[in-house]
């Protein structure tokens, strides 16, 4: 009997207790009901609310705990709460969160549904766009009514029910402000990303980019998950968006992972975990890729927003920020001080996932803090990842000026060791250029000497072919002489005998002698008259001359000068002078020694040849002279050798011969040479067959008419 008793004494009290109404009589509170209500655990879709108001015999609603554990997502739950309006004002009934749970709202009065709706991860059922994307629905409670509220709710996810009702006043003012924050969150979103894309496109750098891109996608991911602002367009767009979130949050990952790559420099400083992340790319990649076909196929759009969203989606989320964290931490420790930002960006997501956590778990009551705490956290990550991605810049930038200070100190110091060079290398230019001028003074002085000498080689040849000229005329003038003087003893001798006949005899043979002598002498006197001429003439100072006079001379000279030089040589001498030929103003004196020159190179090439030539070989110089339009030409051809082809342009360098040591100095072209191109103008050139002899051609200019 006691038991009993006391027994319906608890009844009496729960049921008191049930019975009490939430009267809403403060217009500037926000009423959290969950604490107060009653619940029903039940079978999908077994109890409707026509049951529950015809038999509410058959259904006992327990009270919630105060702590209650997880709910079942496969079972449903009726939530049920008495509510009281004393005042006139409107009340609303607000939901904070779109989740994947479906919630279905009955308003009753006197045992019928008055107003109803739901709420879903696609907004709520309001006609008002406003109303629909923040999830609000009015209620029909005022002027002192009672009201019972039945909630009922399918794949609930959170062990409290996170809603309240508030009267229009409150409900304006927490929506202004949760409006202005998210006005803050985008527009700081839009202006960070848009900053970023510019910037990046500007220097060409991935890290901005890539950062711009996921800036633009968790902007679309929070806009359709938290903000609802997707939900007002209730649009195709929008819904498929809201339907593929476990698609959006594994590109935001996938963007943020190839964000960290480039960020983070993972390739270089740690390959392990860069082929780690690679891994968890293709694996995110491969699951959006099977979300989407598995979207296409399921014909049970819920059951793919749960494993989409609750699923791949926080899978993704979490495979994503720890991998941000590991990655950064190593970085940082191996020296990479931009790390540390990242660090710290995706602890703060860390720690405002854990408060939002906490709150979504463990509270029946929202704060402004608590439901924004992710969004702060995104904000945090935000604001470090730009932080370290500036701080990356000017770490950089340092490091270039560093870079281009080294450049330039390495820039003075090789200027510096330029000057030194220059000042050594000027030191020894001076030096050596002193040294060449003294070699250069010395091998003027030897060339004059030879140049001398060569001069004196041609003046004894020449002395030598005068010398012989001159001795024949004298040795007929002293034979002459001899048989002179015995023809004056024989006459003296006809005289002391008295024969007269024989006087007048000797006295012929004594006169025809005296015209002999007298005939040589006057000879000779022709070979020094012509010679004291030529020598009275100075080197370089021209005069009227005779051409065909001065080449057969100094031809006889050279001649001679052979014949003085070896007694068995003997050469035949062909002339052809032109008798036409113009008297020009030359330089006797340096034409006789080019002359001179020419003709002893071709007595030595025809004795040369005559040494190995064939019995039958006749030595044979030919001079020539004609006259040319404004030149006159004097030829010279020999019978030689002739001139090997691979030495034929060397013939007129200085110091070149091809005579043997001791037998030339190699000057005698080279002075001839320059004697008739440079001191008259003129062309001297060679013509020769190997085998076949030489021929040298003087083209010299004729006085103007």
């Amino acid at each position: 009997m006691k038991s009993v008793l006391t027994a319906l004494l608890l009844c009496c009290f729960f049921s008191v207790g049930f019975s009490q109404p939430i009267v809403l009589n403060d217009t500037d509170k926000t009423y959290f009901f969950f604490a107060h209500c009653t619940i029903l655990e039940v079978p999908p879709g077994s109890v409707t609310i026509d049951s529950l108001l015809q038999h509410p015999s058959w259904y006992r609603f327990a009270p919630v705990k105060a702590k209650p554990d997880r709910p079942n997502p496969q079972r449903a739950y009726w939530f049920k709460v008495d509510l009281t309006n004393p005042t006139p004002q409107n009340y609303f009934l607000h939901f904070y969160y779109f989740t994947n749970a479906h919630y279905w709202v009955y308003e009753v009065a006197r045992q019928q549904v008055v107003n109803h709706g739901e709420v879903s991860s696609y907004g709520a059922s309001s006609s008002n766009a406003f109303g629909r994307s923040r999830a609000i629905l009015p209620l029909k409670l005022r002027d002192a009514q009672t009201h019972t509220l039945y909630i009922y709710v399918e794949r609930m996810e959170n062990p409290y029910l996170l809603a309240s009702i508030l009267a229009a006043s409150q409900l304006t003012k927490e929506t202004n402000h949760q409006s202005l924050f998210y006005g803050l969150y985008f527009g700081l979103v839009l202006l960070i990303s848009v900053y970023s894309l510019l910037l990046g496109l500007w220097l060409r750098d991935r890290d901005n980019l890539l950062y711009a891109l996921w800036l633009l996608v968790s902007g679309i991911v929070t806009a359709t998950t938290m903000a609802g602002l997707m939900i007002e367009w209730a649009s195709g767009l929008s819904y498929l968006l809201i339907d593929n979130v476990g698609v959006l949050v594994g590109l935001q990952c996938c963007i943020r992972i190839l964000f960290a790559f480039s960020f983070l420099q993972l390739r270089l400083s740690t390959p392990g975990l860069y082929r780690l992340g690679k891994g968890i790319l293709v694996f995110n990649a491969l699951c959006m890729a099977g979300l989407l076909l598995f979207s296409f196929v399921t014909p049970d759009k819920q059951v793919y927003k749960e494993i989409s969203t609750s699923w791949f989606g926080t899978f993704f989320a979490f495979a994503d920020n720890i991998f941000g964290l590991i990655a950064s931490f190593l970085a940082y420790r191996r020296g990479f001080r931009p790390a540390l930002f990242y660090f710290l960006g995706v602890l703060t997501i860390w720690i405002t996932l854990a408060v939002w956590m906490v709150d979504f778990f463990t509270s029946s009551s929202v704060t402004f803090w608590t439901l924004n705490s992710l969004l702060i956290g995104l904000i945090g990550e935000f604001l470090f990842f730009m932080t370290g991605l500036a701080y990356k810049v000017n770490l950089l930038k340092k490091k270039q000026e560093e870079a281009t200070q080294q450049q330039l100190r390495l820039s003075e110091e090789n200027r510096q060791l330029i000057e030194t060079q220059n000042r050594v290398l000027e030191e020894k230019v001076q030096q050596r250029t002193t040294e060449l001028q003294e070699s250069l003074t010395e091998l003027r002085a030897t060339q004059a000497q030879l140049i001398q000498k060569e001069k004196l080689a041609s003046l004894g040849e020449l002395t030598a072919g005068i010398a012989h000229e001159i001795q024949n005329p004298l040795n007929f003038v002293n034979n002459f002489s001899e048989v002179s003087t015995e023809l004056i003893q024989e006459q003296k001798d006809a005289l002391a005998k008295g024969d007269l006949d024989e006087v007048g005899l000797l006295a012929d043979d004594l006169t025809q002698n005296l015209q002999k002598i007298a005939h040589h002498g006057r000879r000779a006197e022709t070979i020094v008259k012509g010679m004291l001429e030529h020598s009275r003439a100075s080197s370089g100072e021209r005069q009227p001359t005779n051409l065909n006079q001065l080449a057969d001379e100094y031809l006889r000279m050279a001649y001679q000068g052979q014949r003085a030089k070896n007694k068995s040589f003997s050469c035949q001498l062909q002339t052809d002078f032109e008798s036409t030929l113009p008297i020009i103003s030359v330089a006797a004196q340096d034409i006789g020694r080019v002359l001179l020159n020419l003709y002893n190179n071709a007595f030595y090439a025809v004795q040369q040849r005559a040494k190995q030539a064939a019995p039958g070989y006749q030595p044979t110089v030919w001079v020539s002279t004609r006259q040319e339009p404004g030149k006159v030409v004097i030829s010279l051809k020999d019978n030689g050798p002739g001139i090997p082809e691979a030495i034929r342009d060397k013939i007129f360098q200085p110091f070149f011969t091809t005579k043997p040591t001791g037998e030339g100095t190699g000057l005698g072209l080279s002075l001839s040479y320059d004697i008739v191109t440079k001191g008259h103008n003129g062309e001297i050139g060679v013509e020769s067959r190997e085998g076949e002899g030489a021929s040298f051609l003087i083209k010299l200019h004729t006085l103007p008419n």
